[in-house]
């Protein structure tokens, strides 16, 4: 954090230490072990907080992005009220443009940090995504709406979206448009020495690593591979 600053001093720009938040992040059984200790940097004294915003996303100190669902599900209810309270002088595909720009977009804004997100969590997401649907449909709360979201609105459930997303960044991946910290995660069987004879080396499987924890197997590193091995290699050649 000094480098930084210093960096941004000889650079002529300035940065503001009050604003800096400070998160320490384990798991539950763990957090007795934490150290609570504030922090002085530069001028300021930062304490540890149980959550911090980064670009919009808050990460709490367990990484279960609980508190940003809640806050991303309050949010996009919301919309749909203000919405709802206009609906009937707008015209039906306004109406889906609406809905598309304020609601589901925020839903899919950086949702592949939601890969190996429990269920439950991921039901919270799905009963904005429903209730979108027969807004712009204009059904009752009791109604079935699976079908009507495929049919009608062309949306796919959220962790379906979740799974897109993670097989978009991989063949953004394999066509060169993504950065370099992303390609490092997804490297081929076939690049591995001792592997290229294997048979999914010739498939275009990526390599799944290894993990001992349930949180890593939410990280991209192994959330992507498997959501990209998962494709049918008909898919995956195109």
């Amino acid at each position: 954090m000094e480098a930084i600053d210093q960096w941004m001093a000889s650079n002529h720009l300035k940065l503001n230490p009050v604003k800096t938040d400070l998160l320490w992040c384990t798991t539950h059984w763990h957090q007795h072990q934490l150290n609570r200790n504030s922090m002085v940097f530069g001028r300021a004294t930062v304490q540890p907080s149980s959550t911090v915003q980064d670009l919009g996303v808050i990460l709490d100190i367990e990484m279960s992005f609980g508190p940003y669902i809640n806050q991303l599900v309050s949010l996009c209810f919301y919309q749909l009220r203000c919405i709802k309270a206009c609906i009937k002088g707008l015209p039906m595909d306004v109406v889906k443009t609406t809905v598309n720009s304020f609601v589901v977009s925020r839903i899919d804004y950086c949702n592949g940090l939601l890969a190996g997100a429990p269920q439950y969590q991921l039901n919270q997401l799905q009963a904005v995504m429903n209730s979108a649907g027969r807004l712009i449909c204009g059904l009752n709360k009791f109604d079935h709406i699976n079908r009507v979201l495929c049919d009608r609105c062309h949306w796919l459930p959220v962790e379906q979206r979740i799974q897109h997303k993670l097989c978009l960044l991989v063949y953004k991946v394999q066509c060169g448009l993504a950065s370099q910290y992303l390609v490092d995660f997804c490297q081929p069987v076939s690049a591995v020495s001792g592997r290229s004879g294997l048979r999914s080396s010739t498939c275009s499987d990526l390599v799944v690593v290894r993990t001992d924890t349930d949180f890593g197997e939410c990280s991209f590193a192994m959330a992507a591979p498997l959501a990209w091995n998962w494709l049918p290699e008909k898919i995956r050649n195109l």
